[in-house]
C-alpha cells in the first residue's frame, strides 16, 4: 500500500537547464522514466539557455524537508539520473520554507504577558 502523507502525493520538481533544447528534451524522458520506474511523481521544468560560457547540463531535483528527510527512493533517484546522465551534473534542492514558516507562526511561539 501506497503512502497518502501530503508529501509522498507532492510531486518531485526537476528543473532541467540545458545549453541545447534537443538535451533538455533527452533529459527530461531519462528524467521522467527514472522516476516512474520508482513510483516517484516527477514535474519537469526545463530551460534552455542557449549559446553561452555554460556547456554542461544541469538537473535539479527541488523537493521539501519533510520528503527528503523521509524518502529513500528520491536519493535513488538522483543516483540513478547521475549514472544515466553522465554529461549532466545532478543536484537536490532541499527547500526549508515550509519547516522555518511552521515554526514561526505566532500559534506556536510563547505568548509575552503585557504589563
Amino acid at each position: 500500500m501506497r503512502s497518502t502523507s501530503p508529501s509522498a502525493r507532492q510531486p518531485l520538481v526537476c528543473e532541467i537547464v540545458s545549453p541545447a533544447a534537443s538535451s533538455a528534451a533527452a533529459l527530461a524522458e531519462v528524467a521522467v522514466a527514472c522516476a516512474q520506474e520508482l513510483g516517484q511523481p516527477l514535474a519537469v521544468r526545463s530551460l534552455h539557455i542557449g549559446d553561452t560560457a555554460f556547456r554542461q547540463p544541469l538537473l535539479t531535483l527541488h523537493l521539501p524537508a519533510a520528503l527528503a528527510a523521509s524518502q529513500h527512493r528520491i536519493w535513488c533517484l538522483a543516483c540513478r539520473l547521475a549514472c544515466f546522465c553522465p554529461e549532466a551534473r545532478v543536484s537536490i534542492l532541499v527547500l526549508g520554507r515550509d519547516a522555518f514558516a511552521a515554526a514561526s507562526r505566532p500559534a506556536d511561539r510563547p505568548r509575552r504577558k503585557s504589563a
